[in-house]
Protein backbone atom coordinates (compact mmCIF):
# COMPACT_ATOMS: atom_id res chain seq x y z
CA UNK A 1 0.00 0.00 0.00
CA UNK A 2 2.64 2.03 0.74
CA UNK A 3 4.63 1.66 -2.24
CA UNK A 4 1.18 2.05 -4.22
CA UNK A 5 0.30 5.21 -2.74
CA UNK A 6 4.36 6.71 -2.95
CA UNK A 7 3.84 5.76 -6.63
CA UNK A 8 0.52 7.50 -7.25
CA UNK A 9 1.76 10.91 -5.43
CA UNK A 10 4.98 10.89 -7.82
CA UNK A 11 2.78 10.26 -10.57
CA UNK A 12 0.22 13.35 -10.39
CA UNK A 13 0.64 15.84 -7.53
CA UNK A 14 1.38 19.47 -7.40
CA UNK A 15 4.11 20.74 -9.78
CA UNK A 16 4.62 23.77 -11.89
CA UNK A 17 5.01 24.29 -15.53
CA UNK A 18 6.35 21.30 -17.45
CA UNK A 19 9.04 22.12 -19.85
CA UNK A 20 9.88 19.88 -22.73
CA UNK A 21 13.25 20.54 -24.73
CA UNK A 22 12.81 18.52 -27.77
CA UNK A 23 14.53 19.85 -30.70
CA UNK A 24 11.90 20.93 -33.29
CA UNK A 25 13.31 20.27 -37.46
CA UNK A 26 11.81 22.62 -40.07
CA UNK A 27 8.50 21.15 -40.88
CA UNK A 28 8.54 18.98 -44.23
CA UNK A 29 5.40 18.84 -44.44
CA UNK A 30 2.20 21.50 -44.49
CA UNK A 31 -0.38 21.42 -41.79
CA UNK A 32 -3.04 19.50 -42.05
CA UNK A 33 -6.45 20.50 -40.29
CA UNK A 34 -7.99 17.34 -40.64
CA UNK A 35 -5.38 15.23 -39.23
CA UNK A 36 -5.23 17.68 -36.52
CA UNK A 37 -9.03 17.49 -36.04
CA UNK A 38 -9.05 14.02 -35.76
CA UNK A 39 -5.82 13.69 -33.40
CA UNK A 40 -7.63 16.52 -31.27
CA UNK A 41 -11.21 14.48 -30.75
CA UNK A 42 -9.57 11.34 -30.34
CA UNK A 43 -7.80 12.72 -27.19
CA UNK A 44 -10.41 14.32 -25.78
CA UNK A 45 -12.18 10.71 -26.16
CA UNK A 46 -9.40 8.67 -24.72
CA UNK A 47 -9.47 11.40 -21.73
CA UNK A 48 -12.69 12.70 -21.48
CA UNK A 49 -11.66 16.15 -21.65
CA UNK A 50 -14.84 18.47 -21.24
CA UNK A 51 -13.60 21.54 -24.16
CA UNK A 52 -10.61 22.12 -25.94
CA UNK A 53 -10.00 25.26 -28.45
CA UNK A 54 -6.98 25.42 -30.52
CA UNK A 55 -5.24 28.03 -32.84
CA UNK A 56 -2.65 27.55 -35.33
CA UNK A 57 0.09 30.00 -36.50
CA UNK A 58 1.64 29.84 -39.77
CA UNK A 59 3.69 32.44 -40.93
CA UNK A 60 2.20 36.16 -40.60
CA UNK A 61 -1.22 34.92 -40.42
CA UNK A 62 -3.63 32.40 -37.96
CA UNK A 63 -4.14 29.42 -40.54
CA UNK A 64 -6.87 27.60 -38.26
CA UNK A 65 -8.88 28.07 -35.08
CA UNK A 66 -11.93 25.80 -33.73
CA UNK A 67 -13.16 24.47 -30.36
CA UNK A 68 -14.07 20.75 -29.34
CA UNK A 69 -16.18 19.88 -26.67
CA UNK A 70 -18.29 21.76 -24.74
CA UNK A 71 -17.83 24.86 -22.25
CA UNK A 72 -20.74 24.01 -20.25
CA UNK A 73 -24.33 24.45 -21.55
CA UNK A 74 -22.80 25.79 -24.99
CA UNK A 75 -20.74 24.91 -27.53
CA UNK A 76 -16.36 25.40 -27.11
CA UNK A 77 -15.66 27.60 -29.94
CA UNK A 78 -12.46 30.22 -30.24
CA UNK A 79 -14.00 32.99 -28.81
CA UNK A 80 -14.85 31.32 -25.48
CA UNK A 81 -13.13 32.59 -22.38
CA UNK A 82 -11.05 31.27 -19.83
CA UNK A 83 -8.65 31.57 -17.30
CA UNK A 84 -5.03 30.90 -18.90
CA UNK A 85 -3.06 30.96 -15.54
CA UNK A 86 0.70 31.14 -15.72
CA UNK A 87 0.58 32.45 -19.32
CA UNK A 88 -0.58 35.32 -17.32
CA UNK A 89 3.22 35.97 -16.44
CA UNK A 90 4.76 36.67 -20.37
CA UNK A 91 1.92 39.91 -20.18
CA UNK A 92 3.40 41.07 -17.05
CA UNK A 93 6.98 40.70 -18.21
CA UNK A 94 5.74 42.64 -21.91
CA UNK A 95 4.57 45.40 -19.75
CA UNK A 96 7.93 45.42 -17.50
CA UNK A 97 9.93 45.65 -20.52
CA UNK A 98 7.58 48.49 -22.24
CA UNK A 99 8.29 50.17 -18.41
CA UNK A 100 11.84 49.83 -18.81
CA UNK A 101 12.03 51.27 -22.45
CA UNK A 102 10.18 54.74 -21.74
CA UNK A 103 12.83 54.78 -18.15
CA UNK A 104 10.39 54.31 -15.88
CA UNK A 105 11.85 51.34 -14.03
CA UNK A 106 15.52 49.87 -15.10
CA UNK A 107 15.61 46.04 -15.11
CA UNK A 108 18.60 45.78 -12.25
CA UNK A 109 17.44 48.22 -10.39
CA UNK A 110 16.68 46.80 -6.29
CA UNK A 111 12.91 46.47 -5.44
CA UNK A 112 13.42 48.80 -2.73
CA UNK A 113 13.62 51.38 -5.27
CA UNK A 114 10.16 51.11 -6.14
CA UNK A 115 8.68 49.52 -3.07
CA UNK A 116 11.13 51.05 0.21
CA UNK A 117 9.52 48.17 2.65
CA UNK A 118 9.91 45.26 0.78
CA UNK A 119 11.45 42.57 2.53
CA UNK A 120 12.40 38.96 2.89
CA UNK A 121 13.28 36.59 6.08
CA UNK A 122 16.86 36.96 5.41
CA UNK A 123 17.82 40.52 5.42
CA UNK A 124 20.81 40.20 3.54
CA UNK A 125 18.67 39.50 0.62
CA UNK A 126 15.95 42.46 0.83
CA UNK A 127 17.84 45.12 -0.66
CA UNK A 128 19.53 42.95 -3.69
CA UNK A 129 16.41 41.68 -5.11
CA UNK A 130 16.16 43.29 -8.26
CA UNK A 131 13.35 43.33 -11.06
CA UNK A 132 15.48 41.04 -13.31
CA UNK A 133 15.47 38.32 -10.01
CA UNK A 134 11.68 38.28 -10.08
CA UNK A 135 11.75 38.33 -14.05
CA UNK A 136 13.84 35.20 -14.28
CA UNK A 137 12.82 33.03 -11.49
CA UNK A 138 16.02 34.22 -9.60
CA UNK A 139 15.32 35.83 -6.36
CA UNK A 140 16.16 32.55 -4.30
CA UNK A 141 12.57 32.75 -2.81
CA UNK A 142 10.87 29.22 -3.56
CA UNK A 143 7.24 27.78 -2.45
CA UNK A 144 9.42 25.47 -0.01
CA UNK A 145 10.59 28.68 1.69
CA UNK A 146 7.26 30.24 1.69
CA UNK A 147 4.26 28.70 4.09
CA UNK A 148 1.81 31.62 3.97
CA UNK A 149 -1.52 30.97 3.28
CA UNK A 150 -3.13 33.55 1.70
CA UNK A 151 -6.84 34.52 0.91
CA UNK A 152 -8.39 34.82 -2.24
CA UNK A 153 -9.19 38.10 -1.42
CA UNK A 154 -5.81 39.35 -0.63
CA UNK A 155 -4.63 42.71 -2.07
CA UNK A 156 -1.24 42.81 -3.98
CA UNK A 157 0.36 45.09 -1.14
CA UNK A 158 -0.55 41.88 1.68
CA UNK A 159 0.59 39.29 -0.63
CA UNK A 160 3.79 41.51 -1.23
CA UNK A 161 4.43 42.69 2.77
CA UNK A 162 3.43 38.49 3.19
CA UNK A 163 6.77 37.83 1.57
CA UNK A 164 8.65 38.99 5.08
CA UNK A 165 8.14 35.66 6.11
CA UNK A 166 9.71 33.96 2.95
CA UNK A 167 12.93 32.31 3.93
CA UNK A 168 15.50 31.81 0.62
CA UNK A 169 16.21 28.54 -0.19
CA UNK A 170 19.15 29.59 -3.11
CA UNK A 171 21.88 31.80 -3.51
CA UNK A 172 20.56 35.18 -4.78
CA UNK A 173 20.65 35.64 -8.71
CA UNK A 174 22.68 31.43 -9.01
CA UNK A 175 19.99 28.94 -9.80
CA UNK A 176 16.11 28.99 -11.12
CA UNK A 177 13.23 28.60 -8.76
CA UNK A 178 9.74 28.99 -10.19
CA UNK A 179 7.71 30.66 -7.91
CA UNK A 180 4.64 32.50 -8.40
CA UNK A 181 4.61 35.21 -5.90
CA UNK A 182 7.45 36.92 -7.84
CA UNK A 183 5.68 37.92 -10.59
CA UNK A 184 2.67 39.32 -7.97
CA UNK A 185 5.65 41.69 -6.52
CA UNK A 186 6.07 42.61 -10.38
CA UNK A 187 2.37 43.39 -10.51
CA UNK A 188 2.15 45.47 -7.38
CA UNK A 189 5.24 47.50 -9.60
CA UNK A 190 3.41 48.08 -12.17
CA UNK A 191 0.41 49.57 -10.09
CA UNK A 192 2.93 51.87 -8.21
CA UNK A 193 4.95 52.69 -11.14
CA UNK A 194 2.22 53.42 -13.67
CA UNK A 195 -0.63 54.86 -11.48
CA UNK A 196 -3.19 52.57 -12.67
CA UNK A 197 -4.74 49.29 -12.35
CA UNK A 198 -2.76 46.65 -13.38
CA UNK A 199 -5.94 45.49 -15.51
CA UNK A 200 -6.04 49.25 -16.95
CA UNK A 201 -2.39 49.24 -17.93
CA UNK A 202 -3.30 46.27 -19.92
CA UNK A 203 -6.15 47.16 -21.96
CA UNK A 204 -4.31 50.30 -22.40
CA UNK A 205 -0.66 49.54 -23.71
CA UNK A 206 -1.49 45.71 -24.95
CA UNK A 207 -4.58 44.18 -25.93
CA UNK A 208 -6.01 47.27 -27.36
CA UNK A 209 -3.14 47.51 -29.47
CA UNK A 210 -3.73 44.01 -30.07
CA UNK A 211 -7.02 43.77 -30.64
CA UNK A 212 -7.44 41.16 -28.19
CA UNK A 213 -11.22 42.29 -27.47
CA UNK A 214 -12.14 39.45 -25.16
CA UNK A 215 -8.93 39.37 -22.99
CA UNK A 216 -8.94 40.98 -19.49
CA UNK A 217 -7.19 41.75 -16.27
CA UNK A 218 -10.45 41.68 -14.61
CA UNK A 219 -12.08 38.11 -14.63
CA UNK A 220 -15.28 39.93 -12.93
CA UNK A 221 -16.01 41.39 -16.33
CA UNK A 222 -15.33 38.24 -18.18
CA UNK A 223 -19.26 37.85 -19.83
CA UNK A 224 -18.29 34.43 -21.59
CA UNK A 225 -16.32 32.30 -19.52
CA UNK A 226 -16.40 28.83 -19.55
CA UNK A 227 -17.33 26.47 -16.98
CA UNK A 228 -14.08 24.94 -15.57
CA UNK A 229 -13.75 21.41 -14.83
CA UNK A 230 -11.40 19.10 -12.28
CA UNK A 231 -11.71 15.90 -12.18
CA UNK A 232 -13.25 13.05 -9.31
CA UNK A 233 -12.13 9.40 -10.21
CA UNK A 234 -11.79 9.61 -14.02
CA UNK A 235 -15.16 11.56 -14.45
CA UNK A 236 -14.74 15.34 -15.03
CA UNK A 237 -16.42 17.57 -12.64
CA UNK A 238 -17.65 21.36 -12.91
CA UNK A 239 -16.40 23.36 -10.25
CA UNK A 240 -16.14 27.12 -10.16
CA UNK A 241 -12.41 28.74 -10.85
CA UNK A 242 -11.58 30.27 -7.49
CA UNK A 243 -10.00 33.59 -8.46
CA UNK A 244 -7.01 34.86 -6.09
CA UNK A 245 -7.11 38.72 -6.36
CA UNK A 246 -3.23 39.26 -5.88
CA UNK A 247 -2.08 36.73 -8.19
CA UNK A 248 -3.93 38.19 -11.98
CA UNK A 249 -0.64 39.03 -13.16
CA UNK A 250 0.99 36.12 -12.58
CA UNK A 251 -2.47 33.38 -13.24
CA UNK A 252 -5.88 34.66 -13.62
CA UNK A 253 -5.64 36.77 -16.81
CA UNK A 254 -9.32 35.62 -18.66
CA UNK A 255 -8.35 35.29 -22.81
CA UNK A 256 -9.64 33.27 -25.88
CA UNK A 257 -7.95 31.12 -28.19
CA UNK A 258 -8.60 33.43 -31.08
CA UNK A 259 -7.05 36.44 -29.01
CA UNK A 260 -4.18 34.59 -27.66
CA UNK A 261 -3.40 33.28 -31.24
CA UNK A 262 -3.14 37.51 -31.88
CA UNK A 263 -1.11 37.81 -28.67
CA UNK A 264 1.51 34.78 -29.76
CA UNK A 265 1.86 36.15 -33.50
CA UNK A 266 2.84 39.55 -32.46
CA UNK A 267 5.10 37.76 -30.09
CA UNK A 268 6.62 35.58 -32.79
CA UNK A 269 8.47 38.54 -34.22
CA UNK A 270 11.07 41.07 -33.05
CA UNK A 271 8.94 43.79 -34.87
CA UNK A 272 5.66 43.21 -32.95
CA UNK A 273 5.44 47.13 -32.04
CA UNK A 274 4.89 46.20 -28.50
CA UNK A 275 8.57 46.38 -27.60
CA UNK A 276 11.38 47.66 -29.65
CA UNK A 277 14.27 44.78 -31.54
CA UNK A 278 16.51 45.27 -28.99
CA UNK A 279 14.55 44.68 -25.73
CA UNK A 280 12.43 41.66 -27.50
CA UNK A 281 15.65 39.64 -27.82
CA UNK A 282 16.49 41.22 -24.43
CA UNK A 283 13.08 39.08 -23.77
CA UNK A 284 13.79 36.04 -25.23
CA UNK A 285 17.72 35.81 -23.85
CA UNK A 286 17.48 32.47 -21.86
CA UNK A 287 18.80 32.75 -18.68
CA UNK A 288 19.30 30.07 -16.10
CA UNK A 289 16.75 27.26 -16.33
CA UNK A 290 16.50 28.50 -19.89
CA UNK A 291 13.66 30.97 -18.60
CA UNK A 292 13.91 34.84 -20.10
CA UNK A 293 11.36 37.53 -19.34
CA UNK A 294 8.03 34.97 -18.53
CA UNK A 295 8.97 32.67 -21.44
CA UNK A 296 10.90 29.09 -21.61
CA UNK A 297 13.30 28.98 -24.98
CA UNK A 298 14.84 26.13 -25.62
CA UNK A 299 17.15 24.67 -28.78
CA UNK A 300 18.75 27.34 -29.04
CA UNK A 301 16.06 29.87 -29.83
CA UNK A 302 13.97 26.94 -31.55
CA UNK A 303 10.99 26.81 -29.18
CA UNK A 304 9.53 29.53 -27.09
CA UNK A 305 6.67 28.27 -25.08
CA UNK A 306 4.84 28.50 -21.48
CA UNK A 307 1.82 27.76 -20.28
CA UNK A 308 -0.84 28.20 -17.35
CA UNK A 309 -2.19 25.27 -14.80
CA UNK A 310 -5.27 26.80 -12.95
CA UNK A 311 -7.71 24.41 -10.64
CA UNK A 312 -9.78 24.36 -13.82
CA UNK A 313 -8.09 25.28 -16.98
CA UNK A 314 -4.52 24.70 -18.66
CA UNK A 315 -3.01 26.89 -21.36
CA UNK A 316 0.00 26.14 -23.87
CA UNK A 317 1.58 28.63 -26.33
CA UNK A 318 4.20 27.39 -28.31
CA UNK A 319 6.34 29.00 -30.56
CA UNK A 320 8.25 28.20 -33.79
CA UNK A 321 10.64 31.05 -35.02
CA UNK A 322 12.82 28.77 -37.03
CA UNK A 323 9.62 27.30 -38.68
CA UNK A 324 7.71 29.91 -38.61
CA UNK A 325 5.09 28.19 -36.81
CA UNK A 326 2.89 28.72 -33.56
CA UNK A 327 0.06 26.87 -31.41
CA UNK A 328 -2.63 28.06 -28.70
CA UNK A 329 -4.35 25.24 -26.82
CA UNK A 330 -6.95 26.27 -23.90
CA UNK A 331 -8.41 23.86 -21.90
CA UNK A 332 -11.79 23.89 -19.45
CA UNK A 333 -9.79 20.96 -17.32
CA UNK A 334 -7.63 21.37 -14.65
CA UNK A 335 -7.03 18.52 -12.63
CA UNK A 336 -3.32 18.10 -11.55
CA UNK A 337 -3.74 14.66 -13.24
CA UNK A 338 -4.34 16.85 -16.47
CA UNK A 339 -1.79 18.95 -16.74
CA UNK A 340 0.98 16.01 -16.67
CA UNK A 341 -0.96 13.27 -18.31
CA UNK A 342 -3.76 14.80 -20.72
CA UNK A 343 -2.80 18.14 -21.25
CA UNK A 344 0.63 16.85 -21.96
CA UNK A 345 -0.19 14.63 -23.92
CA UNK A 346 -2.27 16.75 -25.87
CA UNK A 347 0.34 19.37 -26.85
CA UNK A 348 2.25 16.88 -28.02
CA UNK A 349 -0.17 15.73 -30.40
CA UNK A 350 -0.89 19.37 -31.64
CA UNK A 351 3.10 20.26 -31.70
CA UNK A 352 3.21 17.29 -33.85
CA UNK A 353 0.71 18.13 -36.47
CA UNK A 354 1.38 21.85 -36.43
CA UNK A 355 4.84 21.29 -37.85
CA UNK A 356 4.12 18.79 -40.08
CA UNK A 357 5.03 15.44 -38.21
CA UNK A 358 2.61 12.81 -37.48
CA UNK A 359 1.36 12.69 -33.96
CA UNK A 360 2.24 10.24 -31.65
CA UNK A 361 -0.50 7.34 -31.77
CA UNK A 362 -3.36 7.91 -29.40
CA UNK A 363 -2.60 4.42 -27.57
CA UNK A 364 0.91 5.89 -26.61
CA UNK A 365 0.22 6.59 -22.21
CA UNK A 366 -1.79 6.65 -19.76
CA UNK A 367 -5.67 7.69 -20.00
CA UNK A 368 -6.09 9.94 -17.09
CA UNK A 369 -9.65 8.20 -16.86
CA UNK A 370 -7.98 5.01 -16.20
CA UNK A 371 -6.31 6.43 -13.15
CA UNK A 372 -9.00 7.97 -12.23
CA UNK A 373 -11.14 4.69 -12.00
CA UNK A 374 -8.71 2.76 -10.44
CA UNK A 375 -7.91 5.81 -7.87
CA UNK A 376 -11.85 5.18 -7.11
CA UNK A 377 -11.82 1.43 -7.15
CA UNK A 378 -8.81 1.82 -4.73
CA UNK A 379 -10.96 4.33 -2.29
CA UNK A 380 -13.74 2.02 -2.32
CA UNK A 381 -11.42 -1.39 -1.41
CA UNK A 382 -10.44 1.35 1.22
CA UNK A 383 -13.81 1.98 2.54
CA UNK A 384 -14.89 -2.14 2.24
CA UNK A 385 -11.64 -2.58 4.61
CA UNK A 386 -12.19 0.21 7.23
CA UNK A 387 -16.17 -1.07 7.49
CA UNK A 388 -14.79 -4.99 8.37
CA UNK A 389 -12.12 -2.79 10.70
CA UNK A 390 -14.41 -1.15 12.53
CA UNK A 391 -16.51 -4.18 12.49
CA UNK A 392 -14.23 -6.75 13.85
CA UNK A 393 -13.08 -3.47 16.65
CA UNK A 394 -16.81 -3.22 18.02
CA UNK A 395 -17.75 -6.85 18.04
CA UNK A 396 -15.45 -8.37 19.99
CA UNK A 397 -11.90 -6.62 19.91
CA UNK A 398 -11.99 -5.63 23.63
CA UNK A 399 -12.59 -9.61 24.49
CA UNK A 400 -9.72 -10.57 22.55
CA UNK A 401 -7.45 -7.54 23.77
CA UNK A 402 -8.48 -8.57 27.71
CA UNK A 403 -6.49 -11.65 26.78
CA UNK A 404 -3.58 -10.34 25.41
CA UNK A 405 -0.02 -9.64 27.36
CA UNK A 406 0.29 -5.76 27.86
CA UNK A 407 3.51 -5.97 24.91
CA UNK A 408 0.68 -7.50 22.50
CA UNK A 409 -2.45 -4.64 23.15
CA UNK A 410 0.11 -1.69 23.00
CA UNK A 411 1.19 -2.83 19.83
CA UNK A 412 -1.80 -3.45 18.18
CA UNK A 413 -3.07 0.18 19.57
CA UNK A 414 0.23 1.43 17.94
CA UNK A 415 -0.18 -0.01 14.58
CA UNK A 416 -3.02 1.87 14.16
CA UNK A 417 -1.36 5.06 14.40
CA UNK A 418 2.59 3.71 12.86
CA UNK A 419 1.01 2.37 9.69
CA UNK A 420 -1.18 5.65 8.15
CA UNK A 421 1.83 8.05 9.58
CA UNK A 422 4.40 6.03 8.01
CA UNK A 423 2.47 6.31 4.71
CA UNK A 424 2.17 10.01 4.92
CA UNK A 425 5.84 10.26 5.73
CA UNK A 426 6.91 8.42 3.00
CA UNK A 427 4.81 9.63 0.35
CA UNK A 428 5.43 13.31 1.43
CA UNK A 429 9.00 12.72 1.40
CA UNK A 430 9.41 11.02 -1.64
CA UNK A 431 7.33 14.42 -3.00
CA UNK A 432 9.66 16.88 -1.34
CA UNK A 433 12.48 14.98 -3.20
CA UNK A 434 10.34 15.05 -6.57
CA UNK A 435 10.13 18.50 -6.59
CA UNK A 436 12.43 20.41 -4.49
CA UNK A 437 12.10 23.72 -3.93
CA UNK A 438 8.29 23.86 -5.28
CA UNK A 439 6.99 21.39 -2.62
CA UNK A 440 5.63 22.98 0.83
CA UNK A 441 3.39 20.73 2.50
CA UNK A 442 1.01 23.10 3.66
CA UNK A 443 0.81 24.72 0.17
CA UNK A 444 0.91 21.56 -1.28
CA UNK A 445 -2.52 20.42 1.26
CA UNK A 446 -4.40 23.73 0.49
CA UNK A 447 -4.31 22.94 -3.43
CA UNK A 448 -4.92 19.08 -3.07
CA UNK A 449 -8.69 19.59 -2.16
CA UNK A 450 -9.27 21.93 -4.98
CA UNK A 451 -6.68 20.88 -7.92
CA UNK A 452 -7.08 16.98 -7.03
CA UNK A 453 -10.32 15.98 -5.02
CA UNK A 454 -10.23 12.58 -5.35
CA UNK A 455 -6.53 12.08 -4.46
CA UNK A 456 -7.44 14.38 -1.46
CA UNK A 457 -10.33 12.19 -0.50
CA UNK A 458 -7.68 8.64 -1.12
CA UNK A 459 -5.69 10.63 1.30
CA UNK A 460 -8.71 10.99 3.99
CA UNK A 461 -10.10 7.08 3.57
CA UNK A 462 -6.49 6.01 3.46
CA UNK A 463 -5.28 7.42 7.28
CA UNK A 464 -7.90 9.24 9.13
CA UNK A 465 -10.05 5.51 9.93
CA UNK A 466 -6.86 3.97 10.95
CA UNK A 467 -6.21 7.29 13.47
CA UNK A 468 -9.91 6.90 14.62
CA UNK A 469 -9.41 3.29 15.22
CA UNK A 470 -6.26 4.13 17.15
CA UNK A 471 -7.82 6.52 19.51
CA UNK A 472 -10.61 4.26 20.52
CA UNK A 473 -8.46 1.13 21.05
CA UNK A 474 -5.88 3.88 23.05
CA UNK A 475 -9.12 5.22 25.01
CA UNK A 476 -10.45 1.70 26.15
CA UNK A 477 -7.14 0.92 26.72
CA UNK A 478 -6.83 4.18 29.51
CA UNK A 479 -9.94 3.57 30.60
CA UNK A 480 -9.38 -0.16 32.16
CA UNK A 481 -11.90 -1.73 29.61
CA UNK A 482 -9.64 -4.40 28.23
CA UNK A 483 -8.52 -5.60 31.44
CA UNK A 484 -10.14 -9.61 32.10
CA UNK A 485 -12.67 -9.82 33.67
Amino acid sequence: MKKLLTTLFLIIFFAGPITLTLAEPMPANPFDSEVLDAAITAQMDKHGLPGVAVAVIEGDEVVYLNGYGTAGKRGMTPQTQMFIGSQSKSFTALIIAQLAEQGKIKLNAPVQQFIPWFEVADQSYSAKITINHLLHHTSGLSESGYSVMLSANSTLEEATRSLAQAHPTAPLGKEFQYFNLGYDVLTYIIERVTGERYADYLQTNILNLLGMTLTTGDPATAADLARGHTRLFGFALPMAQQVRDYEIGSGFIVSTVEDIAKYALAMKSEANGLVSPEMYRLMMNPGLGAYGMGWHIVDNGAKIFHGGANETFATRVNIYPKADRAFVLLINEGHQVDHFISSDQLMKTVEAVVLGQTPPPVSQGWSVRWIGWGIGILVVALILFHIRNFYNLFKGWRQRASEWTPKKKTWDVAISFIIPTIIMIVVFSQIKAFYGYRFNILTTLAYCRLGLPDIFILMLVGTIPDYVQGIIKLTWVATGRTKPA
